[in-house]
Parts: C-alpha cells; structure tokens; sequence
C-alpha cells in the first residue's frame, strides 16, 4: 500500500520560484503604476511561486484579460472608424478597456490573496515588490514607445 500525504486542496504546493513569492498587491500597484504587460506577467510568475491551486486559473484570466483588451480596443476601433462613436468620444470610449483590466487585475489579484496568506502561514517568504513597481513606473514610457500603434499601447498599458 502506498502511503499518500495528507494534503489540504488550498495548501499552495512548494515551488523552485517561492524566492521570487511576493505578495499580490504589488503585482496589482504594477497595474497602476506600469501596465497590464508588467502586471499580469507577474501576476503569472507569482502564482507559480507561491504554488497556488489556481495558478493555472490565473494564467487563464490573463490570457482572457489580454485577448479580451484587444478584441475591446479592436471593436472600439471599429465602432470609431464607422463613425458609430464620434472621434471626440474616442477617450471616453476606451474606459470600457481600462474597466475591463481593472476588473481582471482585481479578479486575479482576489484569487492570489487567498493563496499567499496561506503560503505565509505555511513558513513562505514574501518579498518586497517596490523596486518592480518603480522600474516598471519608469519604464512605462520606454516600453509603450516600442508599441508600432495605439492599439496596442491601450491593451498594454
């Protein structure tokens, strides 16, 4: 007979990235503070720190939240190229994009919340995000100077 251990289903599972583990409000003031290309990428690699149980969850919503910001963009592109929305609406046409990234920035950071108080409570360390946060604030002009055109720079940003 094999002898199984005893394991809890939320129990984030060990990880030879747990020294990168930080805790997920950093990956969300990434958000805030340098884009959804900071964000979500590292929202992707923390999950798989802290070995959280919905890690391949939130993989899945970070596709689905960039895939999603380009058919928004795409679409909103389109409704303005019609002239279904008036050129001068253009700005207030792409909240719904930035809407839609805060509200899969937050679904994705409410799911690693969960994961990495228990990962804490199980002796892992977190790290401070700071520095992450400050370069991907400085960074941010830089990176959205390489986009080739505006569609991009509205899904990325």
């Amino acid at each position: 007979m094999s002898e199984a251990a005893y394991r809890i289903i939320d129990e984030p599972a060990p990880s030879r990235w747990s020294h990168l583990a930080v805790d997920p409000l950093w990956p969300m003031f990434a958000y805030m503070f340098g884009g959804t290309w900071l964000s979500w990428t590292w929202f992707v690699v923390n999950g798989h720190a802290i070995g959280s149980p919905t890690r391949w969850r939130e993989t899945a919503l970070v596709v689905a939240g960039f895939a999603g910001s380009f058919a928004l963009a795409m679409g909103l592109g389109w409704a303005i190229g019609a002239g279904y929305i008036p050129r001068e609406q253009t700005w207030l046409a792409i909240l719904a994009v930035t809407l839609w990234k805060m509200g899969m920035t937050y679904w994705i950071f409410v799911l690693q919340a969960r994961t990495v108080e228990l990962f804490k409570y199980f002796g892992g360390q977190v790290r401070s995000g700071i520095l992450v946060v400050a370069a991907g604030f400085f960074l941010r002009g830089k990176v959205m100077a390489l986009m080739p055109n505006g569609l991009w720079m509205v899904v990325l940003s």
